[in-house]
């Protein structure tokens, strides 16, 4: 019986030629690694690319930051190189960076989801680097959402921020290099010079266990191929504190549930490619709480924002005005998370003209 083949990320298909003799800038987290394990910082080292700097998106280049967190900049204690936050006060960076560094490589596991907010440093990079004549490289890797079909509304430009800055639907379906691509005509950068190194051995035509026959943290709630699928379906109780959604335990986004009010027999229908069934779970503070499992079950026919949109109506219909005028409950941020005041389907459809697998 012959062995699985397993996609090998971007980072080992970089063309050194791209990076010979050039002061190259490596933004990565700590699920920027190799199929034999590596970081892809020491990768290229011991590739014999000196590396001139590093840059840390949200969470930071080690991964240590809470949501929201900001990370400042520090130093590599070993090789004595700057780590840049790109996570705080400066999301992009700067001209004063920008004069350290020729080429970046951008090795960082998304998910397809404009609330995870690496697509917007993304972003915020390949702006930079237009800006400013340097080269970038996105080393591409698998996503969580590939399988499944773009969902949700557009950004409308008014309610950007950070959770939402990339002129996509809620969720994409895009890989990181197939989102650059996209982003590249989309915002109209011309004159960027943008290089992909995709993955080897990467087909849609895979299950998402022949892609992800590993998964390694992301963020640190997303600790799990399966934390990854549910953000987009339950990332919006970030702004209603009512809820509870399990951050803070291994389930994070898998569950929801609430000390307020038993929403164990929440009246759903159906939701395509998604099982929600009653449980109870422990909450991080391990009191025990009626509430919801969510576990998907078929990628290709999952539509996320649709489900996310269909829980978010049904809890208010439930709990009523309760749901936002709890202590603490960010109607605003709620309007962000989705980029739009009114985002109820229908939503247009969304071309993918650089789709690489």
């Amino acid at each position: 019986m012959t062995s699985p083949v397993h996609p090998i990320p971007g980072i080992e298909n970089i063309p050194l030629d791209w990076l010979a003799g050039r002061r190259v800038g490596l933004v990565a987290h700590p699920a920027s690694i190799t199929t034999a394990g590596r970081h892809s910082a020491q990768h290229l080292r011991d590739a014999g690319i000196p590396l001139a700097a590093l840059f840390g998106p949200e969470h930071g280049f080690w991964g240590r930051g809470g949501a929201g967190e900001d990370i400042a900049d520090a130093t590599h204690a070993d090789w004595n190189i700057p780590i840049f936050s790109l996570y705080g006060d400066t999301r992009a960076p700067t001209p004063a960076i920008l004069e350290q560094v020729d080429v970046f490589v951008f090795d960082i596991q998304t998910i397809a989801c404009r609330a995870y907010t690496y697509v917007s440093t993304l972003r915020l990079l390949m702006e930079a680097c237009a800006t400013a004549g340097r080269t970038l490289i996105v080393a591409d890797r698998p996503d969580p959402l590939m399988l499944t079909p773009p969902d949700g509304p557009q950004l409308v430009p008014a309610h950007a921020s950070f959770v939402g800055l990339v002129p996509t639907p809620f969720c994409y379906g895009l890989t990181p290099a197939e989102t650059a691509l996209f982003l590249r005509d989309a915002l109209q950068l011309s004159t960027l010079d943008l290089r992909v190194a995709p993955c080897r051995n990467l087909s849609r035509k895979q299950t998402l266990q022949q892609i992800f026959p590993q998964w390694r943290a992301t963020s640190p709630a997303i600790v799990t191929l399966e934390n990854a699928l549910c953000f987009p379906v339950t990332v919006f109780l970030e702004a209603l504190p009512l809820l509870d959604h399990a951050r803070g335990t291994p389930l994070a986004f898998q569950r929801i549930g609430s000390a307020h009010a038993d929403i164990s027999q929440l009246a759903l229908p159906p939701l395509p490619g998604l099982r929600v069934t009653p449980t109870e779970y422990p909450d991080k503070t391990g009191r025990t709480l009626p509430g919801l499992a969510l576990a998907v079950t078929d990628p290709a026919q999952f539509r996320p924002a649709a489900a996310a949109h269909t829980l978010i109506t049904a809890l208010e219909r439930q709990l009523g005005d309760t749901l936002w005028n709890h202590p603490g409950a960010r109607p605003h941020f709620y309007t962000q998370l989705w980029g739009t005041p009114t985002p109820a389907p229908p939503w247009p459809l969304f071309s993918t003209p650089h789709m690489l697998y």
